[in-house]
C-alpha cells in the first residue's frame, strides 16, 4: 500500500502506516519479552537440570540475564508508553469507541477468568487499563458534546493531571515503581475490589495512575497530528517495506490475548520432546 503526499486516508480500507508500524513493533517486542520471561521464570529451572541440552541451558542463562537487565526495564516502559499513546490516538479513528472499549473490557475479563483458574490472576492488566482509558474517553467526549477539539483539550488536561498526581505520590510515599501499589491510602484497585490492599495481587498490573494518563495525552494530541486523517510521513511509507510490522499492529489485541498461550504450548512441546522427555514442565 502506497501513500501519496496529501492523499486523505479512507476509514477501514486505508490506514495510517506509521501507527500500525509502531504498534506492530511494540507487539513483537512484547512477544520477545514474554518469551524470554517464560523461559527464565517457568521452564528454565527444569531445562538447567536436564542432561545434554547445552543449547537450551545457554538460552535459559541468556533469558535470566535479559530478565534482570536494565535494558528490559527501560524498553518495557517505553513500549507501554507507546502502546498507550497509540491507543489514545486511535480514538480519533474509531467508528465507535464505546463498542471498542466494551470489546477490550470483555477480553480483559476473559483473561482475568482464565488466569484466576490457573492461579496466576491478572486482575488489572494492560487490557483492563486500556478498557478503562477508552471508556473514559467516551465519557469525556460525551461531556464535550462530541466536539473533537474540546474532547482533545479535556483529555490532554486530565492526562497531564494524572501523571503529575502520580509523580507527586511517588515522592510523597517514596515508591520506586508504581506510585499506588504499596500504600493502602492510594491503592485504588484493592480498596474497590477487595477492601484490603494487603490481599491484592495481579500477575500483570498497570494502574490508572499513570498509565491512563499517557493514553489520554495521545487522545489529546491526535487532532493536532492527524486532524486530516493523513499519514505524517507518506514519503517514508512508500514501497510497503513496513507491511510485516503493520500486520502485527492490526491484530494487536488478538496477539495480546493469545500469544502467551501459544508461547507456553511451543515451549512445553519443546520440553516434552527434546529437553525433559515426557514432561511438559508446566503440567
Amino acid at each position: 500500500m502506497k501513500f501519496k503526499s496529501g492523499e486523505a486516508l479512507k476509514p477501514v480500507k486505508n490506514r495510517i502506516w506509521e501507527l500500525d508500524f509502531l504498534r506492530g513493533v511494540c507487539v513483537l517486542l512484547m512477544i520477545f519479552d514474554h518469551f524470554m520471561f517464560d523461559i527464565s521464570g517457568v521452564f528454565g529451572k527444569a531445562w538447567a537440570q536436564a542432561q545434554g541440552t547445552e543449547f537450551f541451558i545457554g538460552l535459559y542463562k541468556r533469558a535470566v540475564i535479559y530478565d534482570t537487565s536494565p535494558l528490559r526495564l527501560v524498553t518495557r516502559d517505553i513500549v507501554v508508553w507507546v502502546f498507550a499513546l497509540l491507543c489514545g490516538i486511535s480514538c480519533s479513528f474509531s467508528r465507535s469507541n464505546l463498542k471498542r472499549g466494551i470489546e477490550v473490557a470483555v477480553f480483559a475479563l476473559i483473561i482475568t477468568a482464565v488466569t484466576t483458574a490457573m492461579d496466576m490472576p491478572i486482575k488489572f492488566g494492560i487490557l483492563h487499563m486500556f478498557a478503562v482509558a477508552i471508556l473514559l474517553w467516551v465519557a469525556i467526549n460525551f461531556i464535550a458534546r462530541k466536539d473533537a477539539w474540546r474532547t482533545a483539550v479535556i483529555c490532554l488536561a486530565v492526562g497531564i493531571m494524572i501523571i503529575i498526581i502520580n509523580e507527586f505520590c511517588k515522592v510523597r510515599y517514596s515508591i520506586d515503581e508504581q506510585a499506588f501499589s504499596d500504600n493502602n491510602d492510594w491503592y485504588f484497585i484493592a480498596d474497590w475490589m477487595l477492601g484490603n490492599s494487603d490481599e491484592f495481587y495481579s500477575a500483570d498490573y498497570y494502574p490508572i495512575f499513570p498509565s491512563v494518563g499517557y493514553m489520554l495525552i495521545g487522545a489529546g494530541v491526535a487532532p493536532l497530528l492527524y486532524g486530516k486523517k493523513r499519514s505524517l510521513m507518506p514519503w517514508l511509507g512508500e514501497y510497503n517495506w513496513h507491511a510485516p510490522f503493520d500486520f502485527w499492529g492490526r491484530i494487536a489485541i488478538w496477539v495480546y490475548v493469545l500469544h502467551q498461550v501459544v508461547i507456553a504450548v511451543i515451549l512445553a512441546a519443546l520440553s516434552w520432546l527434546f529437553i525433559t522427555p515426557g514432561d511438559f514442565v508446566i503440567i
